[in-house]
């Protein structure tokens, strides 16, 4: 063979390699930087990058692991199979872990030990549910998706600090942090915990089994994408994957969660969760809510996508599910081994309350589509947080509120629900109530006050205009839209049982050119008894808010606040 034939055969594996690997980019640009480049994002960063699909084809090539690897999937599917209906979360599953650090330079033990506990603490919030950034999710997203919650998983991570493996120089109260002490991502002696490697210029942000064995293995992080803040030395988590989810992403595949698109991709495929929407590919950056593909909305917020950091923040109630079953299934060995490695267990732990969850709440107000949970105020509490369900279903709809009582709307009749509250105290969530039920009244109105209907008519552009009732509390009691594009003239009507009190309503264009009349007709009715006891004409700017008031059976129109529309709208050519 001639040597320039040599030089042609390495340059053609050495690309095609890269092609298939999701290479990061790195200061000085070369021919193998340039596909990284392609992909940046309307803000110049580079696509998020996995290594599961290349990491699991190798591991397939063992026979044996092959055949371990069909064997989890019979398990979850026997698991999920006696899974009748997912309990309340009273008592977490505890999992311990160990973080390894490996070629890392310029840092010391001390700062290690605690960029690695705030890795632990945002692995707790995004799969507890409670992230601060999960808002955006009940605020905004979720009306893209009818039908689907966010889930909070009954998972808890701690880095193990009692009881090590010998030879690394942990004693007991140390937690279970190791720097330049092991290579690779298999090491035998850690057999029991979720291990996390982390080292600089792993070619991918990061990469885990499809489905972890708790035998050693683990998920690997690249150094530029652990934790958050400053960091420590040549471990400094950089924009815009400076915010720990990172390992929230590959940690989801090592609990058997593909990507939200699939294996290979394509509308054929699936990640073979129900409740998240077919996906044709990964998303990166920040896109729009509007983004779809496979004839559904993309459920780009997801952790499973490849999005920037601020802009993933939840998992669906069918992938924690999944998750919670194979952790059930496939990782007893870690779990089983939580109380003789975390002192958290043993000692009571791992609720982190600074005060106590609200004891005495009950559902009032009930009618077919609608109740009203209340509770007693805790002392130092900033705010709660209600979720609730029908009985026998898998996913939990939230709400968050600073008071003391939320109005749950867009009920079904003659249907039991479950329901349980939780408050935060010095940046801390509560554990839950204990968890109860009620039941919507049957046919009729079933409605204790009074019915009001918003009537809207919509113009040619839908996905600009929402609109939002609340309360004198600012708690939100039935909201609409946004809707879909090119319907002008549609009507969409939603009747809302209202006690008596006092009520803003917001009809919303986020367009600033309101809903009449360049691309339609657009206007909205508050109807009572048939009669239209309030209105909007549509010609408004960003905003036509209407304030009215209960009263047994009367409703008074009490204020209307619209601000100006620009006259000359400048035309439209593209919707977001």
């Amino acid at each position: 063979m001639s040597n320039q034939l040599k030089i042609w055969m390495i340059l053609f594996a050495v690309s095609t390699l890269f092609l298939t690997a999701c290479k990061k980019d790195e200061p000085t640009i070369n021919p193998l930087e340039q596909f990284a480049l392609d992909q940046n994002d309307e803000f110049g960063n580079s696509q998020r990058t996995c290594g599961l699909q290349q990491h699991m084809d190798k591991m397939m090539t063992d026979p044996t692991y092959n055949e371990a690897h069909q064997a989890k999937f019979v398990r979850l599917e026997e698991e999920m199979n006696l899974l009748e209906e997912r309990a309340a979360c009273t008592t977490p599953k505890v999992i311990p872990v160990a973080v390894h650090f490996q070629g890392v330079s310029g840092a010391n033990i001390t700062c290690l030990r605690q960029l690695a506990q705030s890795q632990i603490d945002i692995l707790n919030n995004d799969y507890g549910g409670t992230n601060s950034d999960i808002t955006k999710w009940d605020n905004q997203a979720a009306s893209y998706f009818p039908g689907v919650s966010n889930g909070d998983a009954c998972i808890r991570f701690c880095i193990a600090d009692k009881n090590h493996p010998s030879g690394f120089g942990l004693s007991n109260g140390t937690p279970a942090v190791t720097l330049n002490q092991t290579s690779g991502d298999q090491n035998n002696q850690w057999s029991g915990y979720l291990n996390i490697y982390v080292r600089p210029n792993t070619g991918v942000l990061g990469y885990s089994p499809l489905g972890g064995s708790g035998n050693g293995d683990g998920v690997v992080v690249d150094a530029s994408a652990f934790g958050a803040g400053n960091g420590c030395g040549n471990v400094s988590p950089g924009s815009p994957y400076d915010l720990g989810r990172t390992l929230t992403h590959e940690l989801g595949h090592y609990l058997l969660l593909d990507h939200i698109w699939g294996g290979s991709g394509g509308c054929n495929d699936d990640d073979g969760v129900a409740d998240t929407p077919m996906q044709s590919q990964d998303n990166s950056g920040c896109p729009s809510l509007s983004t779809s593909s496979c004839s559904s909305r993309d459920m780009h917020m997801n952790y499973m996508d490849y999005t920037n950091d601020a802009c993933m923040y939840m998992f669906s109630a069918g992938q924690v599910v999944r998750m919670e079953s194979y952790v059930s299934s496939s990782l007893a060995n870690l779990t089983n081994n939580a109380a003789d490695k975390c002192s958290e267990v043993t000692d009571g732990g791992g609720g982190g309350d600074t005060c106590d969850a609200p004891t005495q709440f009950n559902a009032t107000n009930i009618a077919s589509t609608q109740a009203t949970i209340t509770w007693s105020a805790v002392s130092g509490a900033t705010n709660y947080r209600v979720i609730y369900r029908k009985s026998g279903t898998a996913g939990w709809t939230n709400k968050y509120t600073t008071g003391t009582s939320v109005n749950l709307t867009g009920l079904s009749a003659n249907t039991t629900y479950q329901y349980r509250v939780r408050a935060k105290c010095g940046g801390t969530w509560t554990s839950w109530t204990v968890t109860k039920t009620f039941t919507t009244t049957g046919g009729g109105n079933g409605c204790n006050g009074q019915e009001v209907t918003i009537k809207l008519v919509l113009d040619d552009y839908g996905s600009e205009t929402t609109w939002e009732l609340v309360n004198t509390n600012n708690n939100t009691v039935a909201t609409g839209g946004p809707y879909a594009d090119g319907q002008a003239g549609a009507v969409k009507s939603k009747t809302v049982c209202v006690p008596n009190g006092c009520y803003t309503l917001y009809l919303d264009d986020a367009y600033g050119d309101g809903i009449c009349c360049d691309y339609g007709n657009g206007n909205l009715q508050v109807i009572h008894n048939g009669s239209v006891v309030g209105s909007s004409d549509g010609y408004f700017g960003y905003y036509d808010v209407i304030d009215f008031c209960v009263d047994n059976s009367n409703i008074v129109i009490t204020g209307q606040n619209t601000d100006n529309k620009v006259v000359s709208a400048k035309k439209k050519t593209s919707v977001d």
